[in-house]
């Protein structure tokens, strides 16, 4: 029986490893974890090991990356075609995603393939066409979306009803291969250290976010999400707008604490009084943008102080903290929602207080789950600056990360 929240297998001809590299990549940045031999084929004899690694059950997916190159390789023609088709023909949850590409028309592509699939039986796959001779990561983000859907359509008729799906998000470093798993962002090669371009935000990560809500939403409805892992604070905001309080995405975050045990931090959770409040301070009257400081595992203020010439002039400051000395823990799921409601209810206060908000600038030095329920309650705001601490020659710094449209 295919594990259906196992690795997505590439077949391809070297010749095109470029455009196989934004077949993986895009694959990861949607949570999909992959097989490639250039990665991962051991030094074992290439047929022997690739026979096995197809037939692996672990491997819950296939794309086929068909181009003129695939004509003359044995090893694709004779061995990874026919091998991937028994797989899906077994019917026990593997999909097979073919793709012709290349310049390849569908009967082209098909006619390369013959000795071991009908131009039928391709036809039937309902094949993906890349018009251009070469792929481009849009072809490569549509190509992941499309295992994205399969994937989690799989994974729904799998799991047991009632079960969260496992999502995990790792920005820095990639996460290990690990079943059960439904999804594992590995976003770490569109990261240097803690920082990605802002382009890379707009164009990659933050619309690869949105698919895997919307999979999720049409494709395993009713279903919790339990997320985990090793984000960067934007990155886990980015996570909780995505799946906002609104969107009837149920999503918690595993929260691992100092003393080593993890809890479950949601929304949902009974608020505990936290001791955090909402300090609001007027700044410039003709100004739109306001600034909001939530300040937990240390003080953002000084930082922020740093950093404020940079930004545009502001209505008001927002700083969320308590009255004790740092760093502050939250021992409890309920006192991290308290934590974020207060956040919530100091931004709506600043909006009746001020009326028309432009963008709000977010810096946070919270825990990463804490983060993610933040994320979670910025729905009604228009568009939401995150911010990554970093380091700079010995000192830190601020520097903008996610740009985030909650209302979208």
């Amino acid at each position: 029986m295919t594990e259906p929240t196992g690795r997505s297998f590439l077949s391809y001809r070297r010749v095109r490893q470029d455009e196989a590299a934004l077949l993986i990549a895009a694959q990861h940045d949607h949570g999909i974890p992959t097989w490639q031999d250039v990665q991962n084929l051991d030094s074992v004899p290439t047929e022997d090991e690739v026979r096995r690694v197809i037939a692996d059950p672990t491997i819950a997916s296939a794309v086929l990356f068909v181009t003129p190159e695939v004509d003359t390789s044995p090893i694709i023609r004779n061995v990874e075609v026919p091998k991937i088709v028994q797989r899906a023909e077994a019917n026990d949850g593997f999909f097979v995603v073919p793709l012709a590409a290349g310049g390849l028309d569908y009967t082209q592509a098909a006619g390369i393939t013959s000795n071991c699939l009908s131009a039928q039986n391709l036809a039937d796959w309902n094949m993906h066409k890349v018009g251009a001779a070469n792929l481009s990561p849009n072809d490569a983000a549509a190509i992941a979306h499309r295992v994205l859907v399969l994937r989690i359509q799989a994974i729904h008729r799998h799991v047991p009803a009632g079960e969260h799906l496992q999502l995990a998000l790792f920005v820095r470093r990639p996460p290990p291969f690990q079943c059960g798993v439904a999804l594992s962002l590995d976003w770490s090669s569109r990261f240097a250290d803690k920082q990605a371009s802002p382009e890379t935000w707009r164009d990659i990560l933050l619309p690869a976010l949105t698919r895997i809500a919307d999979a999720i939403r049409h494709h395993a409805p009713g279903r919790q999400v339990e997320g985990s892992g090793i984000p960067t604070l934007p990155a886990a905001a980015a996570l909780g707008c995505a799946f906002s309080s609104t969107s009837g995405l149920p999503l918690s975050w595993r929260q691992f604490t100092p003393d080593q045990t993890d809890q479950l931090w949601s929304i949902t959770s009974k608020r505990e009084r936290s001791g955090f409040e909402p300090h609001i301070t007027s700044k410039d009257p003709n100004a739109r943008d306001i600034a909001v400081l939530v300040s937990v595992a240390d003080n953002a203020e000084p930082l922020f102080a740093a950093y404020q010439r940079k930004l545009p002039l502001l209505r008001a400051l927002v700083h969320v903290t308590k009255a004790s000395s740092y760093p502050h823990l939250l021992s409890t799921p309920g006192q991290a929602a308290d934590v974020a409601f207060v956040v919530h209810e100091g931004l709506r206060t600043v909006r009746r207080e001020y009326g028309n908000v432009g963008t709000v600038h977010l810096f946070m030095a919270v825990p990463a789950g804490l983060a993610v329920l933040i994320g979670q309650l910025l729905n009604t705001f228009g568009s939401v600056q995150t911010y990554e601490h970093v380091t700079l020659d010995g000192s830190g710094t601020y520097v903008p990360a996610a740009l985030l449209r909650p209302n979208n």
